[in-house]
């Protein structure tokens, strides 16, 4: 069985899947069988495992799932003739070899183009098209014909026709018509049951936008069987919208609906419905205009010697004449309520108005380009939130027309890190944190000084901002050791610790009359790297019951006493007496019922009965 590229950038190619009994399918090089370099595909995007009932396909991808038959799927046992899409590409699931599936495709293409040739209407197109042809190269010869005076002979000059490619878009039954932008009146045939990808990267983009504005791969267009057109957008930074409404995921097109990306607006005709006619007035001529102002003047010659004959009594002209004087009056007292002071209209500056905007963004920076309107900016944000709310507060600045983000969000760094050292087990008890917009911090411990060194190797290959990176991961040998001599150097060899996930956890007893030392080795417990939280379980006691008892390792058979205060005892066998070596531990006293013992800063008893 193979996998066979039918569309993508792996058109053509195909895998092998009875090679191997599990294939893992993405562009991480490092974890997966099969790569493909393609922006919509995950590290890990697809698992392929052979089984007894046939070929199991797992969906990896959270934001891109796997498609079967343009069904999103989770887990699938593939059969022949299945399509599978792996983010731009899709591939066929079948048991025919490479070369047969090639010699098919070919076979098809062949039949087709022999029925387009075979069409009557093709031909009388071309026949039309040639004599147009003809008709423009006549008039390009009588343009470029002149008379040499001197000569008195004719001279044509023929300048080179290119042959418009009509056979391009005409057998296709969809149509993308470019209305503006730097590609306006392009034009790009579409066929059904297949996927576009618009773009400025000829390389992996199917239709090419010659706009900067536009991504790589910024949108992709699908046509289904039943003529269903959807669109997608592929993580452009500019977005994709429909009708002015930014779109968020798979979206079903009419032909009636305006599809903008970067500063490029396109639709989608089809050429198999009807199309509404778009009414344009017609043009009005300059010699109406010139009749019609002749006749306004005629009426007003006229209308004026009408009012010249007529008599207007004095009594009206009175009234008239003081209504005048009336509303002048009221007119100077309205603008003497103005006259206080000049009013001063302030400007505001398009940089000072964006710097308050992004001063709470400590680490974000921006240019702005007063003659294009265009704004850039760059640097590090807290979260998706922050990032909306500047963004909107950003796009109410009228001056600005566009605006070019590259802008990283931590949050997300963040937690794409995380995920990849969680499917380390050496590293998982490390994070990655985030205190501040441009700060990165790494912390947690790992066992030992080589599992520390493969760490900072596989950060300094993985990721991206090591000049904001602290590293603050600890080994968990060297703090164990630490602590231990912390503990003997304070004289607090009765107490036992364990580390867990970053908690130090404390147990056993010391001399209370050393609790002040005991509080300030806490303290500072809490200050070391690597220790999160410091659990104390430990209790004060006398001298006597903070120290290590080891009774039950000697049995005591016998004592003695010469003066009444020093003793001699038998121990496990051994006559010992004050100031001996009792199994390398010097015995510091001896009393009625207890040996005191002392090693290395520890202190130890022995106790038994008479």
């Amino acid at each position: 069985m193979i996998l066979y590229g039918l569309e993508g950038l792996l058109k053509g190619e195909s895998i092998n899947l009875e090679e191997k009994d599990e294939w893992i399918i993405g562009r991480d090089p490092d974890q997966c069988n099969f790569v493909i370099e393609d922006s919509a595909c995950s590290r890990k995007h697809g698992h392929i495992l052979k089984t007894d009932e046939g070929y199991l396909l797992k969906n990896l991808s959270e934001t891109n799932p796997i498609e079967v038959n343009d069904d999103a799927i989770d887990s699938y046992i593939l059969k022949e003739g299945d399509k599978i899409k792996i983010g731009n590409t899709i591939f066929l699931f079948t048991d025919i070899e490479k070369d047969e599936i090639e010699e098919i495709f070919e076979d098809k293409e062949e039949e087709i183009y022999d029925e387009i040739n075979e069409k009557p209407e093709e031909k009388e197109i071309d026949e039309e098209i040639t004599e147009e042809t003809e008709k423009e190269e006549e008039k390009d010869k009588t343009v470029h014909r002149y008379k040499d005076k001197d000569k008195e002979e004719e001279t044509i000059y023929e300048e080179p026709v290119e042959e418009l490619p009509f056979g391009l878009i005409q057998d296709s039954p969809y149509i993308l018509k470019v209305i503006s932008g730097p590609n306006a009146g392009a034009e790009f045939g579409m066929e059904k049951s297949r996927s576009y990808v618009i773009g400025k990267d000829p390389n992996v983009a199917d239709i090419i936008f010659t706009d900067l504005s536009v991504s790589k791969q910024n949108s992709a267009i699908s046509i289904d069987e039943d003529g269903n057109i959807f669109l997608e957008d592929l993580k452009s930074k500019n977005g994709t919208y429909v009708n002015n409404v930014q779109i968020k995921e798979k979206t079903n097109l009419t032909p009636q609906d305006l599809i903008s990306v970067g500063t490029t607006t396109f639709l989608i005709v089809s050429k198999e419905e009807a199309q509404e006619t778009i009414y344009s007035p017609a043009p009005t001529f300059e010699v109406l205009k010139e009749e019609e102002e002749t006749l306004d003047k005629e009426e007003k010659k006229e209308e004026l010697s009408i009012w010249k004959k007529q008599f207007i009594p004095t009594k009206h002209l009175i009234y008239a004449g003081s209504f005048l004087i009336i509303v002048f009056v009221i007119f100077l007292s309205f603008f003497a309520l103005f006259k206080g002071h000049d009013i001063e209209i302030k400007e505001k500056e398009p940089v000072s108005e964006i710097a308050k905007i992004i001063e709470k963004h400590a680490d974000i920076e921006f240019s702005f380009n007063p003659s294009s309107a265009n704004l850039f900016i760059v640097g590090h944000i807290l979260t998706y939130i922050d990032k909306e709310e500047l963004m909107h507060n950003l796009h109410q600045l009228t001056f600005i027309e566009t605006i070019e983000d590259n802008v990283i969000v931590d949050e997300s760094v963040v937690k794409d890190f995380n995920d990849t050292l969680s499917d380390i087990k050496e590293f998982k008890s490390v994070s990655l944190h985030t205190p501040k917009a441009g700060l990165f911090v790494l912390q947690g411990y790992v066992d030992d000084a080589v599992n520390f060194e493969n760490l900072t190797d596989y950060v300094n290959s993985n990721f991206s901002y090591l000049d904001k990176l602290e590293n603050n991961v600890v080994i968990l040998k060297i703090l164990q050791t630490q602590i231990a001599t912390d503990l003997i150097k304070n004289n607090f060899s009765g107490i036992t610790f364990e580390i867990i996930s970053g908690e130090l956890v404390l147990s056993g007893r010391y001399d209370k009359n050393n609790a002040s030392n005991f509080k300030t080795m806490l303290e500072e417990f809490e200050k070391t790297p690597g220790i999160h939280y410091v659990k104390n379980l430990a209790i004060p006691a006398t001298e006597m019951t903070s120290r290590i008892d080891l009774s039950s390792r000697y049995k005591i058979t016998g004592y003695a006493s010469y003066d009444g205060t020093n003793f001699s005892v038998l121990a496990n066998g051994k006559i010992v007496n004050l100031g001996d070596n009792l199994d390398g531990m010097l015995i510091t006293k001896i009393t009625t019922d207890t040996i005191l013992l002392e090693k290395d800063d520890l202190k130890y008893k022995i106790n038994y009965s008479r």
